[in-house]
């Protein structure tokens, strides 16, 4: 028999020097009316008052100092190995919920197809009209705007808000991720074990938007963006949509490290340190591979019809002519994306 005590819904949060932020969120997660429920605050290593302001404002929060940062992916582990609740939502320490949270995520995660449901994050400086169709992953692993016209739907559930079975999913990521692209990969994997990924309208999400990792130096984030997207397809696609996408990936690789050089939007030390650590752990990437094959109960096209075949966001003339030679190559080898 459940105890009375024991909370329905587990909320974790990793925290990184995030004092004011994490004050802010935990005071609009503390307002929700939704109960039983227990906080879980996971602290790497902050330096600043985290820890007092949670004992002292929030002493019903349990707060788990690590000594060191763990990263976003295994901090998040932490947090739900340490869950008691049936159900797991992961927040970004840059967000503060509304009214109706809960309950919205709930409402979808009740369906038993559903294996990851999503909040409505929105975030400062997005414009509004950028939420009148959701998002999708192009099969490079970049997000493309305005797929889906259907509000429900999202091919990953980003990781700012969004909440499983915690008997499903025991440990959400693979610790090596540490940040970024660690929500694609959930969501991903768990569409190759033929579970449905959604949106819950109801249960939106102020967000800041990427005030922790703003603190770590550009090769850092880039290293990770882009080593994780590599690690995404290597260790999710099937060896024969990897061959089929690899002319793509070449090509995205070159251009890439030109617009580094060119542009510097990106650091070029970074995308080749990427590369490099792909091709010095290959047998942890065919050993992670195994694994997640192995669990595999739907084939790609299954998977990447959820995807957009679009390589470029955008409406301008470059974007058209590189989306057109993209899908008569997506025709040609026989993928078939939902745009």
């Amino acid at each position: 028999m459940t105890r009375p005590d024991t909370p329905q819904v587990s909320v974790v949060i990793v925290n990184f020097n995030g004092v004011a932020l994490l004050d802010r969120c935990l005071a609009s997660i503390l307002q929700q009316s939704f109960r039983p429920m227990e906080i879980i605050v996971v602290d790497n290593g902050s330096t600043d008052e985290s820890q007092n302001i949670v004992a002292t404002r929030h002493p019903a929060v349990r707060f788990m100092a690590q000594g060191k940062n763990l990263g976003f992916a295994e901090g998040n582990n932490v947090g739900v190995r340490a869950a008691r609740g049936d159900y797991v939502v992961l927040l970004n320490n840059d967000t503060e919920v509304t009214a109706g949270w809960l309950d919205g995520l709930l409402d979808i995660l009740r369906d038993p197809d559903v294996g990851v449901v999503t909040s409505r994050v929105e975030t400062d400086g997005v414009p509004r009209e950028f939420y009148a169709m959701n998002g999708s992953l192009n099969p490079l692993g970049y997000n493309i705007m305005r797929v889906f016209e259907d509000l429900s739907l999202v091919f990953f559930a980003g990781g700012a808000s969004l909440m499983f079975r915690r008997e499903e999913i025991p440990q959400p990521f693979l610790p090596e991720y540490f940040l970024y692209h660690e929500d694609v990969y959930l969501s991903w994997w768990l569409r190759l074990k033929g579970r449905a990924v959604r949106m819950a309208q109801a249960s939106v999400v102020k967000h800041r938007g990427s005030e922790t990792t703003k603190k770590h130096a550009s090769g850092v984030v880039t290293f990770f963006q882009e080593r994780n997207r590599l690690l995404n397809a290597l260790l999710l696609y099937e060896g024969t949509t990897l061959f089929r996408l690899l002319p793509l990936f070449v090509l995205d690789a070159v251009a890439k490290a030109g617009g580094s050089l060119l542009l510097r939007r990106k650091s070029l030390s970074g995308i080749l340190r990427a590369y490099g650590w792909c091709l010095a752990h290959p047998s942890w990437i065919a050993s992670q591979r195994s694994t997640h094959q192995r669990e595999r109960r739907v084939r790609d096209r299954e998977v990447i019809r959820w995807m957009s075949g679009r390589l470029l966001d955008g409406g301008g003339a470059g974007a058209r002519f590189v989306n057109a030679i993209a899908r008569g190559y997506a025709q040609l080898v026989g993928l078939r994306f939902y745009d």
